[in-house]
């Protein structure tokens, strides 16, 4: 048996995923739907990507921010008019104001993000910025 040592940050991570979880499930959804798009964050060796879930919507309708630490997504949702309230039988889709902000893991060069919005998936890359190499010389102990 190994032992792994008590992070308390990943019990928090793991507390919060159990909170989204019930929401996601219940059938009072306040703050699911597209309150918080789905997100996937991963670095390569030179950009930070993030691809998010936000499907039918036009790129006209949504907005993305970037500083050095941090995306944040936002937009809106709007219903057709093809039909009256009086006629709808269902309605499960969110319509509505959306907005969310994505910590990223390292600093990024925020002037040169690009975005590009297919088939409902946003996918942003930016440029991370280099790390500064240790300045300083060898001496010798004497």
């Amino acid at each position: 048996m190994s032992l792994v040592p008590w992070n308390p940050f990943r019990e928090m991570d793991n507390f919060s995923k159990d909170i989204s979880s019930l929401i996601d499930f219940s059938p009072f959804r306040f703050f699911g739907g597209m309150n918080s798009p789905r997100v996937d964050v991963f670095q390569t060796d030179t950009d930070v990507v993030v691809k998010a879930e936000i499907p039918g919507i036009t790129k006209e309708d949504l907005n993305v921010y970037v500083d050095e630490n941090s995306i944040r997504l936002s937009g809106q949702s709007k219903r057709d008019n093809e039909y009256k309230d009086e006629n709808i039988y269902r309605t499960e889709r969110y319509y509505g104001s959306f907005s969310r902000t994505i910590p990223l893991p390292v600093e990024i060069k925020s002037e040169q993000a690009k975005a590009e919005y297919k088939d409902g998936i946003l996918s942003i890359t930016v440029p991370k910025v280099e790390q500064a190499k240790a300045k300083g010389k060898k001496i010798d102990i004497q």
